[in-house]
């Protein structure tokens, strides 16, 4: 597979330029996107690298990077460029993965600190409390109380990969019927909330569909609330739906 992370790198070289919330948010979103060449080492893996057909019984043993404090990090390159910088001769096996595969990786391995992406370019960290972090901020169920003072807008334009890949995941789910995706403005925060029409089961529906488009965020934050609510009437009556299941 052919990693092309040129968009991440120049975000990257800006964020350092800019300092900005903005431009952190806009790399994390696209880190969230992008896939990463992960340095392993594999049982039965021929001399010299080569491809090796990785099955569940396959032992995987992962090259880290340690810190002066004795911490241990996964390390994500970029490009077999970023990799050749590492190592000079072309002995190393890596598995494409992404920034779930990370998350999921350091955060069931106590001896796992987090990664570093391209340790001789970038050398951007992420530590285990940002990988939480970041998936918490993303994906996370808004309970609005009474009285509770918010503004909410459709976007002047949505994002369009955004909402094709939120549409496709929604039509798996017979119980949503109607779905709302607008702006959400709760005191300086802007975010996207999420309506849904689930029959009664959105609380339970929403991490499975937030973590599907996680990647499409650009490192904004995603709500949610159901539509059967005096909130979710209101929604209704201003806004049109993103989706509407199609009666069979």
């Amino acid at each position: 597979m052919e990693i092309n992370n040129k968009e991440l790198i120049e975000l990257i070289n800006k964020m350092k330029e800019e300092k900005t919330p903005e431009s952190q948010n806009k790399v994390i979103g696209q880190v969230l996107k992008s896939k990463f060449l992960c340095p392993v080492v594999l049982a039965d893996a021929p001399k010299g690298g080569g491809k090796v057909q990785i099955t569940k019984d396959t032992k995987i043993q992962f090259s880290i990077i340690k810190t002066t404090d004795e911490r241990s990090f996964l390390i994500a390159f970029t490009s077999d460029e970023e990799v050749n910088k590492w190592q000079k001769e072309k002995m190393q096996q890596s598995i494409v993965y992404t920034f779930e595969d990370y998350a999921k990786i350091v955060t069931e391995n106590e001896n796992l600190h987090g990664f570093i992406i391209d340790p001789k370019g970038a050398n951007l960290v992420f530590t285990e409390d940002m990988i939480k972090q970041i998936k918490t901020s993303i994906t996370k169920v808004e309970t609005l109380e009474p009285d509770t003072e918010v503004q909410i807008a459709a976007p002047k334009e949505y994002p369009e990969e955004l909402l094709s890949k939120l549409q496709d995941t929604l039509r798996n789910y017979t119980e949503v019927k109607k779905a709302y995706l607008l702006l959400m403005k709760k005191g300086e925060e802007v975010s996207y909330i999420l309506i849904l029409d689930a029959s009664g089961k959105e609380q339970e529906l929403f991490n499975t569909i937030a973590s599907s488009v996680i990647p499409f965020l650009d490192g904004m934050s995603l709500n949610m609330a159901p539509l059967a609510t005096d909130f979710g009437n209101q929604i209704s009556q201003r806004f049109e739906p993103i989706y509407i299941a199609v009666e069979e």
